[in-house]
């Protein structure tokens, strides 16, 4: 398995988690300030009205680091790629990637919310192993840890952000991928307690249990 952590050049402190373990490959994050200030991103994304500009271009970059990882994979056909944002923890095992769906990607982090995200978080029951995640009644939210199998599944997740038009927060977009979702119970990564690179006030995490708390 090829274990990407996306992280910023400046978050030096973030990749002091990863380095000295061979397992892990880094992976350049975009920075704000390596998009111009007319990047038709930023006035393309999808943000609430009242969102702190600073919030707004993060999640820009965010969505660029992303997006660009997976084209990576695709341009590659790469297979076997779990790709994990830089305050993701290891908690429990990594299930092997024979138990991995290969139609789809699977969640390995991350929490579970109401479909109307102002709502706020939403308990789901999961069983022990690999649940389809049921979009009719909870969204799976954070790309904090997200298994590929095939570059073709990367492929789909790179058209799906495409043709949903102006982008919004990449995790909120991934569920539009035609393909199957899944996600491992429980969760192999939380969320580490370290200050968000997006949103400044930020005090809640990801458990193992895929509760937001």
């Amino acid at each position: 398995m090829k274990i990407f952590v996306i992280n910023l050049d400046s978050a030096k402190d973030r990749w002091e988690h990863y380095k000295h373990d061979g397992r892990y490959t880094r992976w350049s994050a975009t920075s704000v300030d390596e998009l111009r200030d007319d990047h038709p991103i930023f006035k393309d994304m999808v943000s609430m009205w009242n969102i702190d500009p600073d919030e707004h271009n993060a999640k820009c970059a965010c969505y660029m680091s992303h997006t660009r990882l997976w084209k990576y994979i695709v341009d590659n056909h790469l297979e076997d790629v779990l790709i994990l944002e830089d305050d993701a923890e290891l908690v429990n095992p990594i299930p092997d990637s024979s138990e991995l769906p290969k139609d789809g990607f699977t969640s390995l982090g991350g929490f579970t919310s109401n479909l109307r995200m102002t709502d706020g978080a939403k308990k789901v029951e999961f069983e022990e192993g690999i649940n389809t995640i049921d979009h009719s009644k909870y969204r799976m939210l954070m790309c904090l840890a997200i298994y590929i199998p095939h570059w073709s599944v990367a492929h789909k997740m790179l058209q799906s952000a495409k043709n949903r038009g102006r982008p919004r927060a990449i995790d909120t977009m991934i569920r539009h991928t035609c393909r199957k979702q899944f996600v491992s119970y429980p969760a192999s990564f939380i969320e580490r307690d370290n200050p968000s690179q997006i949103r400044k006030k930020k005090v809640k995490h990801s458990n193992q249990f895929y509760e937001w708390i």
